[in-house]
């Protein structure tokens, strides 16, 4: 599976990136077009409400376009200033294959955020969804492939903790993404230490202590129903809840 990434990551770099881009594009027109099965999906694998399942897809659609825009802008040769007769231009090009771990608890728009980032980039991506939603992940796979990613530059990797940890092991790999629990970015940061030859870089988000503050100024019912929807949407089961209020 990596061999075939890093095999086609040279042409799909190649590729330019308004090219590149457009298909981004493309993948966010066909997320909308599969509206009604996408949010089947978020509410029957992930157990979302149907608001979470809408805001879900809108943020996935707003990844694909909002890298493609970034992309269109990153990856354009600038010009640096440079001593007297010097030259100097900076190019930004894809380093190979990265490998994105995404979590359960926003199993489209997390995993398509990470994916296609990378893939814009020139990188070519081995995705590793949680293993309690593989079905959400499999079909934005397919769309991405629809829009005109190739096969081999984007692979599905369906599996539990011991699949990532194999994908994170694999010398051939240049970059790791990944979205999870504190324990488990520590054990990757570990494992990457480890290894012989050039640092890797490690994209990481993790959980964290969200606090909010309510004064005498605030508007009680409002601060109320923040306060709620802050705490127990999705369960409270995402990075971004609140946790201490005061």
């Amino acid at each position: 599976m990596v061999k075939k990434a890093v095999a086609i990551q040279p042409s799909w770099n190649a590729t330019p990136v308004q090219e590149r881009a457009q298909i981004l594009e493309r993948a966010a027109e066909l997320l909308l077009e599969h509206e009604a099965e996408l949010l089947s999906l978020c509410v029957f694998e992930a157990k979302k409400t149907l608001p979470d399942s809408v805001a879900e897809l809108r943020e996935a659609v707003d990844f694909c376009r909002y890298y493609a825009n970034e992309a269109r802008k990153l990856m354009v040769p600038q010009i640096l200033p440079g001593p007297t007769g010097e030259s100097n231009e900076l190019h930004v090009h894809g380093r190979g294959v990265i490998i994105c771990i995404s979590p359960w608890n926003f199993p489209l728009a997390i995993f398509m955020g990470q994916v296609v980032a990378a893939l814009v980039t020139g990188n070519s991506v081995v995705a590793k969804p949680a293993e309690q939603t593989p079905n959400i992940a499999m079909r934005a796979v397919e769309l991405l492939h629809q829009a005109g990613i190739p096969k081999e530059a984007l692979q599905l990797a369906i599996g539990d903790g011991e699949v990532g940890a194999a994908l994170v092991a694999d010398a051939n790999i240049a970059g790791i993404c990944f979205t999870g629990s504190v324990p488990v970015a520590k054990a990757i940061n570990r494992s990457l230490a480890e290894r012989d030859g050039p640092i890797l870089p490690l994209m990481s988000e993790t959980g964290g202590q969200n606090c909010m503050f309510v004064d005498s100024t605030a508007l009680l019912e409002q601060a109320v129903d923040d306060i709620l929807l802050s705490s127990f949407g999705s369960a409270g089961q995402r990075c971004s809840a609140l946790r201490v209020l005061m």
